[in-house]
């Protein structure tokens, strides 16, 4: 027995890619947050550029990992049902 193989074989894809959306979207809410508390104390102009960058590609990225889960499930549901 390899004790490697504990789970015998990966995850589906939708639930692959729906783990990476929820880790993207804690960073994306993480880096909201450091920037709401860190923003006023820097009062700097480039905020919402910095904010946009630690909040708003990750919160994107999630996104769309979570539509290409749901697109991904919705595709396996209709291929079985056509097998």
């Amino acid at each position: 027995m390899n004790p490697h193989n504990v789970n015998e074989g990966q995850k589906s894809l939708p639930i692959r890619l729906g783990k990476t959306a929820a880790l993207f979207l804690f960073i994306g809410i993480l880096g909201f947050l450091f920037i709401k508390v860190v923003g006023p104390i820097l009062q700097t102009g480039p905020e919402l550029v910095v904010e946009g960058i630690l909040s708003g590609v990750p919160l994107l990225i999630a996104a769309g990992c979570g539509i290409a889960a749901v697109t991904a499930k919705i595709a396996a549901s209709a291929h079985r049902v056509r097998a």
